[in-house]
């Protein structure tokens, strides 16, 4: 693997900010970023305000590619969480809490691909509102005993991870990621797609992976699909 494009995106359910459930612009979003790999947020409907569909499959289906699941709360057959499309071989899936007692539950989910005769490991997180809430999320996340701990291949860490008012979640995963945004200096808000302020959706990456390209997908099917933008990063191996 010579090469990696990886994308985060917060579907909000697959219903846009016309407050319409629409699967299909959601799935012409993920196939315009042309990405190796897709970290998805809030896929599924939690709420029961539309119709049933197995969501992650779906999207998969529509983007062809493949697709792994780590799902945080019940909803119907499948479920409401986390999801990472890929179009390279999935090789090993970890799911992996990061709730907080009396917050809604919260969790991320690692895989591990197979890309062009190499491996790669994606790792995507949806953390919490309250910032006591997220210092103890990436506590977890970043210690000896977390999800993170010993990944010693190419790794891409996206997600929504709500750093508002900015500060903590970036501190902390600044001594050991590169933040894709920051290497590229475009620091443009995803939150909300129409009138995007907050940068809460990013792209961090270690173990040899040098940021070739960057961008927050502003074309206006974007900001009609979802209440977040999606955000794409181009990788090189160095």
């Amino acid at each position: 693997m010579t090469a990696l494009r990886a994308a985060t995106f917060n579907v909000h359910g697959c219903v846009g900010t016309d407050r319409h459930f629409a699967l299909g612009r959601v799935a012409a979003v993920i196939r315009a970023l042309a990405a190796d790999v897709v970290m998805l947020q809030e896929v599924g409907d939690h709420v029961g305000r539309e119709p049933t569909v197995d969501q992650a499959r779906a999207l998969a289906a529509a983007c062809d590619m493949d697709f792994a699941v780590g799902y945080t709360m019940p909803s119907g057959p499948w479920g409401y969480g986390n999801v990472i499309l890929t179009r390279g071989a999935i090789r090993a899936v970890d799911r992996f809490d990061l709730s907080v007692e009396g917050r809604e539950p919260r969790g991320g989910l690692r895989v591990e691909i197979g890309l062009s005769g190499a491996v790669a490991t994606a790792v995507t997180v949806h953390l919490g509102l309250d910032r006591g809430e997220r210092s103890r999320q990436v506590s977890q996340l970043l210690g000896p005993d977390g999800p993170l701990h010993g990944v010693e291949s190419p790794l891409v860490l996206g997600g929504d991870f709500n750093d508002w008012p900015p500060g903590l979640t970036r501190r902390a995963l600044h001594r050991g990621f590169v933040d894709a945004a920051l290497r590229r200096m475009n620091l443009r808000g995803t939150f909300p797609s129409r009138f995007p302020l907050f940068r809460l959706d990013r792209l961090y990456s270690r173990n040899g992976l040098r940021v070739a390209g960057y961008d927050v997908v502003r074309t206006e099917l974007a900001r009609l699909a979802s209440d977040h933008l999606p955000v794409v990063a181009e990788y090189r191996l160095r």
